[in-house]
């Protein structure tokens, strides 16, 4: 009997691998979540967002001098 070798699998990734905290993911997604009226149920969507337009921010491909996001609600303060 012969055995085959099966070669070792890469994990694709489908996303850029920039490095983007949570704690920035989270206000982004909290101010996007308050401009949407604090919808329940949009938690994942906007989270999923916030992360998307901050890998690409901190990619460095989005467009120098433009603003990544409207933010119309000012700042969050952090938490505690």
């Amino acid at each position: 009997m012969s055995r085959v070798a099966t070669p070792p699998q890469t994990k694709t990734q489908s996303a850029p691998t920039s490095h983007v905290p949570q704690e920035k993911i989270a206000q982004r997604a909290y101010e996007k979540w308050m401009k949407h009226g604090c919808t329940h149920g949009r938690h994942v969507q906007d989270w999923t967002e916030a992360e998307a337009e901050l890998r690409v921010e901190t990619s460095g491909t989005a467009k120098q001098g433009a603003p990544a996001h409207n933010m119309t609600h000012g700042t969050v303060p952090p938490r505690r």
